[in-house]
């Protein structure tokens, strides 16, 4: 998937039902940054850790109950250590319980048309063959790019490789190995369990160009890893995003007369952005269609069309509007002067 504007290039079973293990922390990293950026929660503010967070299992960053730490601290063990343990402390401190934070993380994929998605835990953590987690790749590619459009603040995390923790005393390593191995790699989120197998969401960007991958039930960490890593070339290597047109800015210039002897240029401004992601090596065309092409033309008054074509196929379509204001020419004492002479 293009990052930006959500295009999908490969897809091979996207809407297949999987268990995400430890990916599905990205959602609980959502509605988590979603509280601090309505001012229902700061970054800085102490969680302290309870009995049960204290008991969790599986990775984590060992909290001891009574434990206190910032919260930006405890996404750091989240989505570098894959700590469930911190993943129960802040679930609890921003809603009250374990159970009340998935309800909103089940709402937020609702919100997000996550149609095949959810959520049973905080953590991912698996429980029991007939209560897990549930979604699908693609699904999990539009909560990816929702995090990286929304709160791209999530990198600041997911792009580090170690970390202390606990005044250094834990050193926590990055799950996702192709951080080191792949350019431009900066998250997002690795899973696995036996049932699950070795999940990953990936995201890396060279240059302008972002682009996500969502990949799940691999065999092996190598083979997942392998695979994540020619889908990402494949799309750096033939893909592009191009802007065709972008709201408020001029796209075209006509020739208006004013009169015999005078002709001013009005530039036709685009009605909205027109971003599109091609094949390297696709012929693209404009098209353009003049309504009007006489003053008066005031500002943002339609005065024509414009299209896009790749290959011949339709692309996309804006409005033009005049970007300023063009008066009818009238008579002067001096026209009419120079008109008897």
């Amino acid at each position: 998937m293009e990052a930006f504007t959500g295009t999908i290039i490969k897809a091979d079973h996207p809407d297949i039902k999987v268990e995400p293990a430890s990916v599905s922390k990205l959602m609980l990293v959502a509605v988590t940054l979603d509280f601090v950026k309505q001012g229902k929660a700061k970054l800085s503010e102490i969680v302290t850790t309870s009995r049960k967070a204290a008991k969790m299992g599986g990775s984590q960053v060992f909290l001891k109950e009574g434990e206190k730490f910032s919260l930006d601290e405890l996404l750091y063990a989240i989505l570098i250590q894959s700590a469930n343990d911190a993943c129960v402390a802040v679930a609890e401190h921003l809603a009250g319980s374990t159970d009340a934070f998935v309800d909103l993380m089940n709402k937020k994929a609702r919100e997000l048309h996550m149609k095949n998605t959810h959520f049973v835990s905080v953590s991912g953590l698996y429980v029991r063959p007939d209560v897990h987690d549930v979604t699908t790749p693609r699904d999990m590619a539009i909560l990816a790019r929702y995090l990286l459009l929304k709160h791209p603040e999530t990198l600041k995390y997911t792009a580090v490789k170690v970390r202390g923790f606990r005044n250094n005393t834990f050193i926590m390593r990055s799950h996702n190995h192709l951080l080191k191995h792949f350019p431009g790699m900066d998250g997002l989120k690795t899973g696995y369990y036996h049932r699950a197998g070795y999940n990953l969401v990936a995201t890396a960007k060279r240059g302008d160009q972002r682009y996500i991958v969502s990949l799940f039930g691999a065999s092996t960490a190598k083979l997942r890893n392998k695979k994540v890593t020619e889908l990402l070339e494949y799309a750096f290597r033939n893909y592009r995003r191009i802007r065709l047109a972008e709201a408020g800015k001029p796209l075209e210039t006509i020739d208006v007369r004013l009169g015999s002897d005078k002709v001013v240029k009005l530039p036709l401004v685009a009605s909205k952005t027109i971003d599109v992601v091609v094949e390297i090596g696709r012929k693209i065309k404009k098209k353009v269609k003049i309504l009007k092409d006489k003053p008066p033309f005031k500002t943002n008054e339609k005065v024509g069309e414009a299209s896009f074509y790749i290959d011949n196929k339709p692309a996309g379509s804006t409005i033009l509007v005049a970007g300023r204001d063009v008066k009818k020419p009238g008579w002067s004492i001096f026209n009419l002067f120079k008109k008897k002479s």
